[in-house]
């Protein structure tokens, strides 16, 4: 009689097991078709407002302003390979240079940086640009570690203005690398905070 209701008890504990794994694998099949959250994910909601973006269309110029000369080339070097590198056209240099000047003449890139993109409006309608990314950069000179290395540091207020009034970015990126050499921590301090501060206007 015992015996009898183990038998019946451990038949009910494989019928279980049979049942849950079947579960199981309609279950994972349902997910493979989508049915249970494996699908695509859902759609935007209508009307979301969408992300600016800096043109693909369209020359995109470079103004840089800092205290160092040096520091200034270096930005600007690393903001058109950044633009480069994601698909974007910057201006020849010839007409680099003519804007620059424009720039410098009128301090735009300051006063975009402060609020008043008018001047770097004016210069995207006169060289006939989709946009103006305009930057100011600081680096304090390396310091060497306890390794004998150097660890340069820099920050980098950097805004994108399009030909139509849009502002991307304005906030300022930091930047803190080692390098062999201080020019070389500079750099790559510099590097790290342009990447950081384009990741805002791309």
């Amino acid at each position: 009689m015992r015996m009898d209701r183990m038998g019946r008890v451990a038949a009910l504990v494989v019928v279980a097991c049979l049942v849950a794994c079947l579960a199981v694998g309609d279950a994972d099949a349902a997910v493979r078709k989508g049915k249970l959250g494996g699908g695509s994910a859902p759609a935007p909601q209508a009307g979301a407002p969408a992300r600016a973006m800096l043109p693909k269309k369209g020359d995109i110029a470079v103004v840089v302003d800092g205290p160092d000369g040096h520091h200034v080339r270096m930005a600007e070097a690393a903001i058109v390979e950044e633009l480069v590198s994601r698909g974007y056209r910057v201006v020849d240099e010839g007409k680099m240079r003519k804007i620059r000047a424009a720039a410098a003449k009128a301090k735009a890139a300051r006063l975009a940086l402060e609020g008043d993109v008018e001047g770097i409006l004016k210069i995207n309608a006169s060289y006939s640009v989709a946009a103006t990314v305009v930057a100011n950069v600081r680096a304090g000179r390396p310091r060497t570690n306890e390794f004998d290395l150097y660890t340069g540091t820099a920050s980098v207020a950097l805004m994108a203005v399009t030909s139509n009034g849009t502002r991307l970015g304005g906030q300022t990126a930091e930047g803190k690398q080692v390098g062999y050499t201080e020019d070389e921590a500079q750099q790559k301090a510099i590097d790290a905070a342009v990447r950081a501060g384009m990741s805002r206007v791309l």
